[in-house]
């Protein structure tokens, strides 16, 4: 199929679309970024701040919100680029999972793709590409999320203005180089909370130790924690981890708009993902915390009232990631290379990153 190269690209500011950016413009796509913003000047900054200067001008940046009728494209812009546009890629929505933030997820994920495919007609665009998710394979949806991208796959499958693409990725991690990375949910999200309380523990060791050891738990030398007693966590020996490489992702996604059948949903996943067991356990020893252990029994016998007061706000910030560290299917991939093994050097490089900006805290 002979494309033109000119897309439209939602979620440039985001994990993905900021890498695909870079994708695009590295196979010489012109880009033109949908971003949000105050005015033209706040919209320039929004993007740079993600991919710096050169790149943030490299592209024409229009103003948009997803969840806005048009997407939020006023009809001057929209009647200035019709035309012009030969595939708008969605990258753009909500990657919360939690019961409560569901009007928020379904907005966003099912409102701002169908206000995508509005736009997307108004500008005569042939071709539209969405960024799913591989986890939409789960026939029943374990939270909101799942439901909003089922749902939001179908109507980007049944769209009779073009044709379509979905790509499902799995759990996106950093860039294999150097683990860079623009957001910290998914797999940083998990460790994130046991990355602050030993921040929060360190602080407490340099003002008093000997408190610490009573408390139960001190550091070493080399600034590994270790707990006196277990952090417990529920998670599957068996199930795998599906987790990608974000440059592997995009250059798959990208591969597969120029090459594949549309009006197809594509999986963008590994074919050998690692244990869940080994991920979470090695995890725990790059990040320099000991005696985090697998659920066994009942966590809560001979535990003291400080530990049990941190092993309950452990399993509130955790308890969104259990069905994905306890059963995950087995998938098939579509891309047209394999991703990179996940082996322990994959994972020291997206935790030291991960490290090095502080999980995405404010320092």
């Amino acid at each position: 199929m002979d494309i033109r190269k000119t897309v439209l690209i939602t979620g440039t500011t985001g994990a993905i679309g900021s890498m695909h950016l870079l994708e695009l413009l590295k196979r010489n796509y012109r880009v033109i970024c949908l971003v949000r913003g105050n005015d033209e000047v706040d919209r320039f900054k929004r993007l740079a701040a993600v991919v710096g200067q050169d790149i943030a001008s490299r592209v024409q940046i229009i103003n948009g919100e997803i969840t806005q009728p048009l997407a939020g494209v006023g009809w001057e812009i929209i009647n200035r680029l019709r035309g012009e546009v030969d595939i708008v890629i969605h990258h753009a929505g909500s990657i919360k999972f939690d019961r409560k933030w569901q009007n928020e997820i379904m907005a966003t994920n099912i409102g701002g793709t169908a206000n995508m495919l509005t736009l997307a007609k108004a500008l005569s665009v042939n071709y539209f590409c969405y960024d799913s998710t591989a986890y939409t394979l789960n026939q029943i949806p374990r939270n909101p999320y799942e439901e909003s991208k089922q749902v939001a796959e179908k109507m980007v499958l049944d769209w009779h203005s073009g044709k379509s693409m979905v790509w499902r990725p799995s759990i996106v991690v950093g860039r294999l180089s150097d683990g860079v990375t623009h957001g910290f949910n998914g797999y940083y999200g998990f460790f994130s909370g046991f990355f602050k309380l030993k921040e929060h523990l360190s602080k407490k060791w340099a003002l008093n130790p000997e408190q610490c050891r009573v408390e139960g738990f001190e550091f070493t030398e080399k600034g590994i924690l270790i707990l006196s007693q277990p952090l417990c966590i529920d998670y599957s020996r068996e199930s795998t981890l599906n987790l990608v490489a974000v440059n592997w992702a995009v250059s798959a996604m990208t591969d597969l708009m120029e090459t594949a059948r549309w009006n197809t949903a594509y999986n963008v996943v590994s074919t050998d993902p690692p244990k869940v067991a080994w991920v979470i356990e090695r995890s725990f020893d790059i990040l320099g915390i000991e005696n985090v252990k697998r659920l066994t029994g009942n966590i809560n016998v001979g535990m003291t009232s400080f530990w049990r007061n941190i092993q309950t706000t452990i399993n509130s910030q955790l308890e969104r990631f259990w069905p994905y560290i306890n059963y995950e299917p087995v998938f098939i991939s579509d891309a047209l290379t394999p991703a990179p093994i996940v082996d322990l050097q994959f994972l020291k490089i997206m935790l030291q990153y991960a490290i090095q900006e502080n999980f995405g805290y404010r320092k």
